[in-house]
């Protein structure tokens, strides 16, 4: 199984791809492709994967409807980058067309699903509860709270019935592929919290994590928020640790301190072999 590191908030110095505030992740296995959530912006999209010479992606997960993992969706569309763009199959949850935002004093700002994009437009599927895509391949959207030291950021928020309301994360979904070796979690953003979808999915599969990859929302976090996740992740002994995008510098760089050699900081370009 190869996994690349499309789009991140972070780029090598050597790297010729481009780095912004976004997320996307591409896992190649059995001659398949997924790509996880894509990026902020087309322009990024286009560039990193015109570099990488990634020409055909089969599906695509969005983890949730932020446009800092939806905004890049356009470049999928277009046939000069991705070949068979109406062959690409997109799975969301129906509430990632809900309109959210970021309030702070008072003043709110749109960071939901970008408003150029036709959803009807799309070959997509809605996923709603844990679903099976096949070859030990799974969407897992049902976490429960594990723990009470996640909370949501109140300033997050969705519109409903023209009220700004506490996002619940309800669109959130995640990728699970199970392995010889265990449990691969794919997470986008973590907003209902990195321990709480780790121990729900050990919870649901009866089986062990072996890998948790993506986004930890951990950044801006208090460190004792930082040092309650990293210990509840040493719980389940994962091998692999790959973080990235929100998780934030000073989580990422206790992670590393913890896991040493297990921890893969995330970046444009980073790739390895599970």
């Amino acid at each position: 199984m190869k996994i690349t590191c499309i789009i991140d908030n972070r780029a090598g110095f050597k790297s010729n791809l481009y780095a912004e505030h976004g997320f996307s992740l591409l896992v190649e296995h059995d001659d398949k492709t997924i790509m996880v959530d894509t990026g902020k912006t087309p322009l990024v999209m286009r560039h990193n994967l015109d570099v990488l010479g990634i020409t055909t992606v089969e599906e695509v997960l969005i983890s949730h409807g932020h446009n800092d993992h939806t905004g890049g969706l356009a470049a999928l569309l277009d046939s000069k980058i991705n070949i068979h763009p109406n062959e690409t199959k997109f799975y969301m949850h129906p509430q990632a067309l809900t309109p959210k935002y970021a309030v702070e004093d008072d003043e709110k700002r749109y960071i939901g699903f970008p408003e150029t994009v036709d959803p009807e437009t799309l070959n997509r599927e809605w996923v709603t509860e844990n679903t099976s895509l096949g070859k030990d391949t799974w969407i897992f959207n049902q976490v429960e709270y594990q723990c009470g030291f996640e909370p949501i950021p109140p300033y997050l928020r969705v519109e409903v019935g023209g009220k700004l309301l506490p996002d619940k994360f309800e669109d959130e979904i995640n990728l699970v592929m199970k392995t010889d070796e265990g449990l691969m979690v794919f997470s986008g953003c973590a907003h209902k919290g990195i321990v709480n979808i780790l121990y729900s999915v050990k919870e649901y599969f009866q089986d062990e994590i072996y890998a948790v990859i993506g986004g930890s929302h951990l950044m801006n976090a208090p460190p004792q928020r930082i040092e309650n996740t990293v210990e509840a992740i040493k719980k389940l002994n994962p091998g692999v640790i790959a973080m990235g995008h929100c998780t934030g510098f000073e989580a990422l760089c206790h992670f590393k301190r913890e896991f040493g050699d297990k921890f893969i900081p995330l970046a444009s370009d980073v790739g390895f072999q599970l």
